[in-house]
């Protein structure tokens, strides 16, 4: 039954009330009604999956027609997917957080590398939408912007500063397109916020890999878990690099491992010979799987980044010996074969990176045969520790 304006009258003329202490007008209209007979108009809503209630105003100041008349303007906001708090703070629709997250994710973090797109997607789940649920993205002020990544620093400092990093990306490329003009974040330096990253420095000796090398042997993850690790040892690859590789991207025939553009950090294919170690290994890993050579538990999609880590974790926690993480295997070879005396260059080419200077302009040349006989010369020398 809808309110009238005589009803609202008698009570508001009495001292105390003890009626229902909230009465629908229909539609999220509401009032509410306090012990002493003061009586106030909201609207209540769900918006954007979460419930509001928006005060209107205060009866007889708010007369019913008027808060009938706003309720009006709220719902029409509200079905055109703008937040219907507008009609009463008479502010001009704004651009919230998870606005720009989301322009930033369709418009600009698919044209990345897919391992890069999963990270940018995971923190903006994580951490970014729904940090500052309907604010003015522009009017955010530098102290609120510090307390939230001061509060996310406590337990995860580097992730804080990893944040940081993302998240003035993401409002700088908006600011780009001109959806808005500027924020206080800009006032923050990253230095201010959490820990950087440490540059790695870790080597693990031949001795370690080959305790991490039957570590692996002798865990109970799949096939694919083990294999993915020890060539990624074998190697010097990123992980991704081979995490991510199809069948397609191994010329066992020639023995030469391409791996695409679009897995490539530098956005150049990168061309590897198959040493002979590597080969019984990929060969296993081909007669079990399909395209997808090291799958999770959907065979048709690589595994994951979190559960390949999670893997090395638990291998890592039962080894009696000094912190390491794979990425530390691209140093080891890096050391390993410069010491066993490989080329330079050729190391370079090995680890997938870019020469240099004028080298990286005309000369398009791979050394393959140097860097198989550099991987030959390393496996043979991690062999003699696993003996």
């Amino acid at each position: 039954m809808s309110l009238t304006d005589r009803q609202l009258n008698l009570i508001s003329k009495q001292d105390t009330y003890d009626g229902k202490a909230e009465i629908s007008d229909g539609e999220g209209l509401v009032v509410r009604i306090t012990p002493q007979a003061k009586i106030y108009f909201h609207y209540r809503c769900r918006f954007n999956t979460k419930s509001l209630r928006i005060r209107i105003g205060k009866y007889p100041v708010t007369s019913l027609k008027e808060a009938r008349r706003k309720h009006k303007l709220m719902m029409e906001l509200r079905e055109s997917g703008r937040n219907p708090n507008i009609a009463i703070t008479g502010e001009l629709e704004f651009i919230t957080l998870d606005d720009c997250v989301a322009y930033w994710l369709k418009h600009y973090v698919p044209q990345l590398k897919a391992g890069t797109q999963a990270l940018y997607r995971s923190f903006a789940k994580n951490y970014l939408i729904g940090a500052f649920p309907e604010r003015n993205v522009e009017t955010i002020p530098a102290r609120a912007w510090m307390q939230w990544l001061d509060t996310i620093s406590l337990d995860k400092p580097k992730t804080a500063n990893s944040l940081f990093t993302k998240l003035r990306a993401c409002l700088n490329f908006c600011k780009s397109k001109f959806i808005i003009e500027k924020t206080d974040l800009d006032r923050i330096k990253r230095q201010h916020v959490g820990k950087a990253p440490e540059v790695g420095t870790r080597v693990p000796t031949f001795s370690e890999l080959s305790m991490i090398w039957l570590a692996i042997e002798r865990s109970r993850a799949s096939s694919s878990n083990k294999a993915l690790h020890q060539l990624t040892m074998l190697w010097g690859s990123r992980l991704s690099e081979l995490r991510l590789a199809r069948r397609s991207h191994f010329d066992m025939e020639a023995g030469i491992w391409t791996v695409p553009k679009e897995l490539s950090k530098t956005n150049t294919p990168i061309r590897r010979p198959i040493p002979t170690k590597a080969r019984v290994i990929l060969e296993r890993v081909m007669a079990t799987y399909d395209d997808v050579l090291f799958p999770g538990g959907d065979l048709d999609k690589p595994i994951t980044i979190s559960a390949a880590n999670r893997y090395i974790r638990r291998i890592r926690d039962g080894l009696p010996i000094e912190d390491w993480r794979t990425h530390d295997f691209r140093r080891s070879l890096s050391t390993g074969a410069s010491e066993l005396g490989v080329m330079p260059h050729v190391v370079e080419k090995m680890l997938g990176h870019e020469l240099g200077g004028v080298l990286a302009v005309y000369n398009k040349h791979d050394w393959l045969k140097d860097q198989l006989e550099g991987y030959e010369l390393y496996a043979e020398k991690l062999d003699s520790y696993l003996k």
